[in-house]
């Protein structure tokens, strides 16, 4: 196999034969689409350039790639299918969005990544959540638990505005 690498900047929809070394820098918990019942699960691959890349996995591939795609892990990846995306379905900026799928070759490699992969995260009070409400942007707060033992989860939550709820009216 050759060591030439291609950069995420240099696929794009019709690419082919590329293989692009790529870390995990970010995962996504698994949604169900909002038009249909089709569950998907969103990453973030990072090269070395700093590129980044919304890679996709449907239904039984979020199961397929469970153990394999770990945060923080250097992997090589070939064969997605590379499409162009619409701003409303992005996690993050970028126009292209890779579908790994069954087909998709994904190879673990060992590297080390702290010189790449650098956490950054930007935290709201729940003070502010008002001024985002007719948003549709990510925010991340930090909520006290109501309650504490030794498991711990990460839970997605929608707020919903006042005036579309018929709750308690």
């Amino acid at each position: 196999m050759s060591n030439e690498f291609q950069f995420i900047r240099e696929v794009s929809p019709g690419t082919t034969g590329w293989t692009v070394k790529v870390v995990v820098a970010e995962k996504f918990s698994p949604r169900i689409a909002q038009k249909s019942p089709t569950k998907y699960k969103n990453l973030i691959l990072m090269d070395s350039e700093g590129s980044t890349v919304q890679a996709t996995l449907y239904d039984q591939n979020i199961t397929s790639f469970q153990e394999e795609l770990i945060l923080g892990k250097t992997y090589l990846i070939s064969n997605t299918l590379v499409k162009l995306t619409s701003a409303d379905y992005r996690a993050k900026s970028g126009d292209v969005q890779w579908t790994i799928s069954g087909r998709t070759r994904v190879r673990h490699i060992e590297e080390n990544n702290s010189n790449i992969l650098i956490f950054t995260y930007s935290f709201n009070d729940l003070e502010d959540l008002p001024k985002y409400m007719d948003s549709n942007i990510d925010i991340t707060t930090r909520t006290p638990a109501l309650s504490a033992n030794q498991q711990s989860a990460v839970t997605d939550f929608f707020l919903v505005k006042a005036a579309y709820c018929c709750f308690g009216r």
